[in-house]
């Protein structure tokens, strides 16, 4: 009888999840092309092709969706079985502050994984700007997820940890033509959004007319307005939603990197660590 390798697996989602195969290998403390061959043979074992790539992005084939879900089903079950019987019982609370678009993406992932493992642990999730986030009175959160500009004195602040530097990418729906949307059409949060500063600084430096055609703080509200071809927008690559693509054009500069930041705000709540060390682990 032939067994599906979890190594392998852990691979194919790690490399869709993080959209990149060195990224992969980096979190799961692997080369690429380890990585590459794991899910090649993946692949082989099953008798199809799971990952293609286009613009740029990673995406899954039909078969590949039909795994995702239950590849990651496989290794909740794996790590909350390891986490049953090598560590202690664990409880609490823990307060979440993290952007919206990076909720979406781990909360179903990795904070729904944790979840899952410590099911006496209560989690209480805020979404909101990274720099209101970083900027809220230390009673507010235990634990803080947010984006900083690079080296920045933001960056510096004390009990932060970057878990990794993530490269800014255009985003917009299938279809989306540049040049009926002159000036420039926008998508964008409120001032104060790493992601609104970015991009229009750098359209002022190649004197790209722009004009903000929708203003959200809620992701699922930019999303929206994304869909209804309102413009488009600047996201962290790993967080372009599925039904979105990230855009490459001439009249589109390159963005640059931003740094995603880890703050334990309490050091005294022990499911906040504990929760610390599983995002660092899987980010």
């Amino acid at each position: 009888m032939q067994h599906l390798s979890l190594d392998a697996l852990r691979a194919f989602v790690s490399v869709y999840e993080l959209q990149s195969y060195t990224a992969a290998g980096k979190q799961l403390g692997r080369s690429q092309p380890a990585i590459s061959l794991q899910v090649q043979r993946l692949e082989e074992q099953l008798g199809v092709a799971l990952i293609q790539r286009s613009g740029g992005r990673i995406l899954l084939t039909y078969a590949g969706t039909e795994l995702l879900d239950s590849a990651r089903q496989m290794l909740n079950l794996n790590d909350q079985l390891l986490v049953r019987f090598t560590e202690p019982s664990l409880s609490g609370r823990v307060r979440l502050g993290i952007p919206s678009e990076f909720a979406s993406k781990l909360l179903p992932q990795v904070v729904g994984q944790f979840a899952q493992a410590y099911p006496n642990v209560t989690l209480a999730v805020t979404s909101a700007l990274s720099k209101d986030l970083l900027t809220s009175d230390e009673s507010a959160f235990d634990l803080i997820i947010a984006l900083t500009e690079p080296g920045s004195a933001q960056q510096r602040q004390p009990g932060l940890l970057q878990l990794k530097q993530e490269p800014l990418v255009w985003a917009g729906p299938a279809g989306f033509d540049l040049l009926d949307h002159e000036p420039l059409s926008l998508v964008l949060a409120p001032d104060g959004c790493i992601y609104r500063r970015r991009a229009l600084r750098v359209l002022k430096q190649q004197n790209t007319p722009v004009r903000i055609t929708y203003t959200n703080a809620d992701f699922s509200g930019l999303t929206a307005a994304l869909e209804s071809g309102l413009g488009i927008t600047v996201l962290a690559q790993s967080t372009v939603p599925d039904h979105l693509q990230r855009l490459q054009h001439a009249l589109l500069p390159v963005l640059g990197d931003v740094s995603v930041v880890l703050q334990v705000v309490d050091g005294e709540n022990a499911a906040a660590q504990q929760l610390a060390q599983f995002i660092r682990e899987r980010i």
